[in-house]
């Protein structure tokens, strides 16, 4: 199964040091590639303007030029370089290119990290940023590196049912999951990576029911939070005995704590490349598009994501 069959690439200044990727996943994919430039600050140009020369004119002499630069980059893949789509907008980066992703039915966007590389909260810039928040198919952003990429991928996933007919099925939380596992799994093969699948549990309320007016017998806390966690192992249990992984080499690591911190901590101790994420959409709240426990990754975490939006999810961008 291939997942993405169409993709769009933002190019820019950081593109060398993710081109090996992005030309193998658009190899393993036999995808269709899309590149799209976006000149977000036009005025600088306006100086070079000769006298009897127009905008237009102007536009047309530094797309060539980026257009060349561009193409300079696949001079030794002429398989890809004949096929693909170069394309240049000008305006705001993040709403061209989520207007790009909605036209062209494109079910990746990839952008290379642009951040400051050697503090890991300031890995993603802006743009990346508002893209993972606000656009609607997959957008993965690639951590620029001279080395081989995506050998150890993290997939944090939260069942939210055990396949008992006495709890209810949320729908489209348990279908990106689903979603989650089934691209991890396939960047895992695709990359002969180390998977590791992981799910963070906590018991909620544990501080208010272990101390003041709601308190109970330690006793009884203790054994709701054996509970807790038996409940949560089954979960996980459950949704990785779905997936024939007997060719993949990986781990099945279940934690207790706040999701977003033990995500990033355990990407951080054990070298973990690519984090594959699903986030949850909330429709009329820009800020938290993503969900908290996405948006505390994705502003700690110092290695590339890939993130994945529910089915009812909608970019508050449109082509409209």
């Amino acid at each position: 199964m291939r997942f993405f069959e169409n993709i769009l690439l933002f190019y820019n200044d950081e593109f060398a040091g993710i081109k090996t990727e992005v030309i193998r996943l658009v190899r393993k994919n036999h995808a269709r590639l899309k590149i799209i430039h976006v000149f977000d600050n036009f005025d600088q140009y306006l100086d070079l303007l000769p006298p009897s020369s127009s905008i237009d004119e102007l536009k047309e002499v530094i797309i060539s030029e980026r257009r060349l630069e561009i193409l300079a980059h696949f001079e030794a893949d002429p398989d890809i370089s004949s096929q693909m789509t170069v394309i240049f907008k000008f305006g705001n980066p993040v709403v061209e290119i989520i207007k790009e992703a909605i036209r062209g039915t494109h079910d990746l966007v990839i952008k290379a990290a642009s951040g400051n590389k050697t503090f890991k909260d300031h890995l993603f810039g802006n743009i990346a940023v508002k893209l993972l928040r606000k656009c609607p198919c997959p957008v993965l952003i690639i951590k620029p590196s001279e080395g081989v990429s995506f050998q150890k991928i993290l997939a944090p996933v939260d069942p939210k049912t055990v396949r008992e007919e006495t709890i209810k099925t949320v729908e489209h939380e348990d279908l990106i999951c689903r979603k989650v596992m089934d691209i991890s799994i396939f960047m895992a093969r695709m990359e002969n990576s180390h998977l590791d699948i992981f799910h963070c549990w906590f018991l909620p309320g544990e501080t208010l029911l272990a101390s003041g007016r709601t308190r109970i017998a330690p006793d009884e806390l203790d054994h709701m939070k054996m509970l807790a966690e038996k409940i949560h192992n089954q979960r996980i249990s459950s949704l990785v005995a779905e997936y024939d992984l007997s060719d993949i080499r990986h781990s099945v690591v279940v934690r207790k704590g706040d999701p977003g911190e033990m995500i990033v901590n355990y990407a951080d101790k054990n070298g973990i490349d690519l984090i594959v994420m699903g986030t949850i959409g909330r429709s009329g709240l820009s800020g938290l598009l993503i969900g908290s426990t996405a948006e505390k990754v994705i502003d700690q975490v110092n290695c590339s994501v890939l993130t994945i939006k529910p089915a009812n999810f909608q970019s508050p961008i449109t082509i409209r």
